[in-house]
């Protein structure tokens, strides 16, 4: 892109900086010297790219949360099993609506790892894809299948129509997938938070020192 000397004094008054009269030949010439406008200039672009990174980690933080919680729901034990409930009221459809909330929240927590690429949320993610492998064929009796990118479908029909039993080994305390789910789903939003914290506090601290050179920047040009 074609920077100019307008562009540049447009930056500074965007920046709060005063309007510097050089021209954009004097920046040049003066590359090699410290420059409070393009610093701060850069300061703001990476405080930009700090922001969306953030963004992407505080919604992975909200989806693998919700994903917990999806699995505990169906992985809970005694009187507070949702599978018991069912048997005892004839009432199956708070289980069904797990089940299909707890994929639902796979998809999403699955998306946002993608948007938030970088060592450790890769490996996540693939462990993450790999979580139904040994139940595949299983899940695929009663309606849930995966597409090439991972992803799940649920087929509701399906589902209801499978055998309570099955449903309950594939999805209740005892399910190996669901159980794999909820342990990954943690540590994906603990990496996620503290990532959050992690760039939180490189903000600010570029902001600090944003505001000391803004507060002496009539010193500086007298």
């Amino acid at each position: 892109m074609r920077i100019t000397t307008q562009m540049l004094n447009e930056s500074a008054r965007q920046a709060g900086l005063p309007i510097n009269r050089s021209t954009l030949l004097d920046y040049i010439k003066n590359d090699g010297a410290t420059n409070p406008l393009l610093e701060a200039m850069n300061r703001n672009k990476e405080n930009v790219a700090n922001t969306a990174k953030k963004s992407n980690y505080e919604k992975l933080d909200k989806e693998a949360d919700q994903l917990t919680q999806s699995a505990q729901a169906l992985l809970q034990n005694g009187e507070n099993s949702l599978f018991e409930q069912a048997k005892a009221s004839g009432d199956n459809q708070k289980v069904y609506d797990s089940i299909e909330n707890l994929f639902e929240n796979y998809n999403s927590t699955l998306k946002a790892l993608g948007t938030t690429s970088n060592t450790m949320n890769d490996f996540y993610r693939q462990m993450l894809l790999e979580a139904p492998a040994e139940t595949k064929e299983s899940l695929a009796g009663v309606g849930i299948t995966f597409a090439k990118d991972g992803t799940a479908t649920v087929d509701m029909e399906k589902v209801k129509a499978a055998d309570f039993t099955t449903l309950e080994g594939l999805f209740g305390k005892d399910s190996d997938f669901v159980n794999k789910v909820e342990f990954l789903s943690t540590r994906i939003s603990d990496n996620a938070e503290a990532n959050v914290e992690s760039l939180s506090s490189a903000y600010n601290a570029g902001g600090n020192l944003y505001s000391a050179m803004n507060s002496s920047k009539y010193d500086f040009w007298g």
